[in-house]
């Protein structure tokens, strides 16, 4: 006798779930937590810096009078820091029928989604370009402005120009380049293996900041997933010489063992550590980003001092819609931004493939 099975059912309909679930909650903190300066005016950004001049020993005979020598250029010491004015963009478009007619699982307006998605896609090109390898540059009619990265602002002499694995280059331009009064110190850039970084670096970097600034900074180190874990494993070994080993008390009676270092406090300041997952990108143009890609080098980690630090937007993110000429909906988001690091000498670094 004939038989309807269900693999021979015609017009079944799908048991697709109403729901749209996309599993990346990748947050920007740096764009949290960056100061938002002064709107720019122009695209060419510059500002000054001074420093004093170094202590002096010495007396004055009493009774003689200045010389022509004993007078000074109070403004000897000061010096001009640039950068340039980047535009952010994302783009889309939605056909009529795709919004009008189509009914999608979990999204009820795909114009409203796309809008949405990529504005977060925006933000978090602005994350990844002020944590990444990029130098600036100037719009020449065929490549566009780009605005300098932390990776390349905070580079002491030695590291300027040199190439390492995920960098571009460093600052390549003479022009651009950070007066060397006003440059990290060799010992502020930690080029160590990220698993053989000891309690006993973090300290020196803190101190050698210390002792070009005589600041003791509350910092923000922002930071990848292997240099996160490198400073909670300080809590549970100690291998350099001269600390002792810790003991840490657990609740016997508790389920839950917490083992996380976020506050490193230090001789000369305290460090608050966190992780971004958008730090350490390739800029476009570099060998490594031709051979490998946009990728993010594994230990890298910047120590800032975020009142030395500002993102000026010259335009925030905004929607813009352009005429529908049949095709449907286009749409397009720009933001425009140039990252300042008012001294870069105050800064530090870990980069395993700079030094």
């Amino acid at each position: 006798m004939a038989m309807l099975l269900e693999k021979d059912q015609v017009a079944k309909r799908e048991d697709l779930l109403d729901l749209l679930t996309r599993v990346d909650e990748k947050a920007t903190p740096f764009m949290s937590l960056v100061n938002k300066g002064t709107t720019p005016q122009a695209t060419f950004l510059e500002w000054p810096v001074d420093t004093y001049s170094g202590a002096a020993l010495g007396g004055t005979v009493d009774g003689s009078d200045l010389s022509s020598s004993d007078y000074q250029n109070a403004a000897a010491n000061r010096a001009i820091i640039s950068t340039y004015l980047q535009t952010f963009r994302r783009a889309a478009q939605v056909s009529r029928l795709a919004q009008d007619v189509s009914v999608v699982a979990g999204v009820s307006d795909e114009i409203a989604n796309s809008i949405s998605v990529k504005g977060v896609e925006l933000i978090r090109d602005i994350e990844a370009t002020c944590l990444s390898d990029q130098d600036h540059q100037v719009d020449n009619g065929s490549d566009p402005y780009l605005t300098r990265g932390l990776g390349v602002w905070i580079r002491d002499t030695a590291n300027l120009t040199a190439q390492g694995a995920g960098s571009i280059g460093g600052q390549s331009a003479s022009f651009s380049q950070v007066p060397a009064a006003f440059r990290p110190a060799a010992g502020q850039i930690i080029g160590t293996a990220t698993a053989s970084i000891t309690e006993s670096d973090i300290q020196a970097l803190l101190q050698t900041i210390w002792s070009a600034t005589g600041m003791m900074g509350d910092y923000k180190l922002f930071c990848d997933a292997t240099l996160r874990r490198a400073f909670t494993d300080f809590t549970r070994t100690i291998a350099t010489a001269g600390y002792t080993a810790r003991n840490f008390n657990i609740d016997g009676d508790s389920k839950k063992v917490t083992n996380s270092t976020t506050i490193f406090e230090g001789d000369f300041g305290t460090i608050e550590v966190i992780a971004d997952n958008f730090i350490g990108f390739n800029a476009p143009g570099s060998a490594d980003y031709i051979a490998n890609g946009s990728r993010q080098e594994a230990g890298r980690g910047y120590l800032l001092d975020m009142d030395k630090i500002d993102l000026r937007m010259q335009k925030q993110p905004t929607v813009e819609k352009f005429e529908d000429r049949g095709a449907g909906d286009r749409f397009l988001i720009e933001a425009r931004a140039a990252l300042q690091v008012r001294n870069p000498i105050g800064l530090g670094q870990f980069s395993p493939a700079l030094p």
